[in-house]
């Protein structure tokens, strides 16, 4: 029965990757409306993946002398899939509202304000994947240890240092086909009336009386001996 089902197992799990891949792009390229980035970030996320199964191989089978699993690599695939593509799909998204204004202070932005987030979900989770290695069965250990590890290269190198790097070098056709909105203008502070009002009764009265131009060659009091009268001017 347990090799029958092996069988049937390694016969879908290409169909599994592959089916798994597409429609984690499509629904990114969906979100996003671009077809470059969804690229480079499912290539990220099974990057990601790889690294750490084959950290899981290293450990069990060269360093301990266990044979992985081999229900492992389709069911790590599918959880750092998942989960690498959720993150990143934040990050992304929370650079494309930043990109107007700039890609690279866009990039700066969105590390700054998403990265505490992000890092705190990804530790948080690879901490409860790492709760498995205290399992009796072989499986579950194994499974726990490779999720956890792909979760903190995902967290600490590829969405802090991968993706936003690619995301700059790759510029505008981050974007393609679809295209940024123009950048909103920057707010100005706007004097009511009733401000200038009060700063023109509260003004001295000897102003009233000087001359135009007078006030911008007046010297203040405070200025010690000695300034240059333009740079007080300028300042004033």
């Amino acid at each position: 029965m347990l090799r029958d089902t092996r069988a049937y197992y390694g016969q879908d799990i290409n169909l599994i990757i592959v089916m798994t891949i597409l429609i984690v792009f499509l629904i990114l390229v969906a979100i996003l409306r671009a077809v470059v980035a969804p690229l480079y970030l499912i290539a990220s996320v099974v990057i990601s993946y790889l690294s750490a199964l084959g950290v899981g191989v290293i450990v069990f089978q060269f360093i301990l002398g266990q044979a992985l699993t081999w229900s492992i690599p389709g069911l790590t695939f599918i959880v750092l899939v998942a989960m690498g593509a959720d993150y990143n799909l934040l990050l992304i998204s929370r650079l494309r509202e930043e990109s107007p204004h700039g890609l690279r202070s866009g990039v700066i932005r969105t590390v700054g304000s998403t990265g505490g987030v992000i890092t705190a979900a990804g530790v948080i989770f690879a901490a409860s994947m790492f709760g498995m290695l205290f399992a009796s069965i072989s499986t579950l250990v194994q499974a726990g240890f490779i999720i956890g590890i792909g979760l903190l290269l995902d967290t600490f190198l590829v969405r802090t240092i991968t993706v936003p790097a690619i995301a700059v070098l790759v510029g505008k056709a981050n974007w393609w086909p679809s295209r940024l909105p123009p950048p909103e203008p920057r707010s100005r502070e706007v004097r009511s009336p009733a401000r200038e009002s009060e700063s023109t009764s509260e003004a001295p009265e000897d102003a009233a009386e000087d001359p135009p131009g007078a006030r911008h060659r007046r010297i203040p009091a405070e200025v010690a001996p000695g300034a240059d009268p333009d740079t007080v001017a300028l300042r004033s």
